[in-house]
């Protein structure tokens, strides 16, 4: 990565968590003067020094990319029932790790108004979980007729049923899951849509 790169990437990321220069030189051992010249392009920023930065500021190393595949969409509240033919349907870069396999699905519906709206993007993992691990848990799930939601989920009143709560809409009571997989993260839709 050139100087000039390297600036912009610090400049963006200390702007985002707003961190001053003084701020920055004093958690990882720099003078306001070194790090005034990496911002310039005027001095080279070492592995180490990055990898400093990086953590700190809790953002990838400079010239790591980030993506999520968006595979679909999710309900919560509408009916979806996942198309997977193997592409995403695009691909968006975010600026924070994210675990390895992710990927990221939109919402349709509002049965979890509040905390997702419909068109907000949510990413979750890649592993699935026995369903007894999601127990007490906001989860991507998939049922056993192939709907696929986000939902709160709860032991049923029998082995191998489940119970998925929302947040303003009626229980879904004693269905067989498929799988389900950790929520990660919630992007609004008015922010995942300028990325």
């Amino acid at each position: 990565m050139d100087r000039n790169q390297v600036a912009r990437w610090l400049q963006t990321h200390m702007a985002r968590k707003e961190v001053t220069q003084a701020d920055l030189g004093d958690a990882i051992g720099l003078s306001q003067d070194k790090i005034s010249k990496i911002i310039r392009g005027k001095r080279d920023l070492s592995a180490g020094e990055a990898a400093e930065i990086a953590k700190y500021l809790g953002v990838p190393m400079p010239g790591e990319n980030f993506t999520l595949d968006v595979i679909g969409y999710i309900g919560a509240g509408a009916e979806v029932r996942p198309i997977n033919d193997g592409e995403p349907l695009q691909q968006i870069e975010v600026d924070f790790p994210v675990p390895q396999g992710s990927v990221a699905a939109i919402v349709r519906g509002d049965s979890m108004f509040p905390i997702f709206e419909d068109g907000d993007l949510v990413a979750y993992g890649g592993e699935p979980l026995a369903p007894e691990k999601a127990i007490g848990s906001t989860c991507v799930v998939q049922l056993s007729d192939g709907r696929m939601l986000i939902k709160r989920v709860r032991r049923g009143t029998q082995e191998g049923l489940y119970t998925l709560t929302s947040s303003n809409a009626p229980d879904i009571e004693d269905v067989p899951l498929d799988w389900a997989r950790a929520f990660i993260l919630r992007l609004s839709r008015d922010y995942w849509r300028k990325v």
